[in-house]
């Protein structure tokens, strides 16, 4: 009897563990695609192109943020879509170097991006 208790306990440990595993995964991507907008939007600004991700100018915080996310160990699971949250940072350097123009590079990592958005359950 203490046996299948025990089993029990584990069962449903590893069940709960999946779920906070699985919500831990969506809120990673959540972030990743709201990071990935915002430098869509400001990307091709007068203001982007002057500053960049100069420290103290007005899109430093984004590059903090994505560092962040880059180093949540929960940042892992974006593999399981194709990529790692460190290619947003390699996107947004890509486009200070190209002043918000679109490069190889650019093209390459949008089109890795827009694939995993657009076929990830809504």
């Amino acid at each position: 009897m203490r046996k299948i208790v025990l089993f029990t306990i584990f069962l449903l440990t590893v069940q709960i563990t999946k779920g906070q595993n699985s919500n831990n995964e969506e809120k990673v991507f959540e972030e990743f695609k709201s990071l990935y907008s915002e430098l869509l939007e400001f990307k091709g600004t007068n203001r982007f192109q002057q500053y960049g991700f100069a420290t103290g100018g007005p899109y430093n915080h984004w590059l903090k943020k994505v560092q962040n996310l880059k180093n949540d160990p929960n940042s892992k699971s974006l593999i399981k879509r194709g990529f790692v949250a460190g290619e947003l940072e390699t996107l947004g350097l890509s486009y200070v170097a190209s002043k918000g123009r679109e490069t190889e590079v650019t093209i390459f990592f949008n089109k890795i991006f827009s694939e995993a958005i657009n076929s990830s359950p809504k």
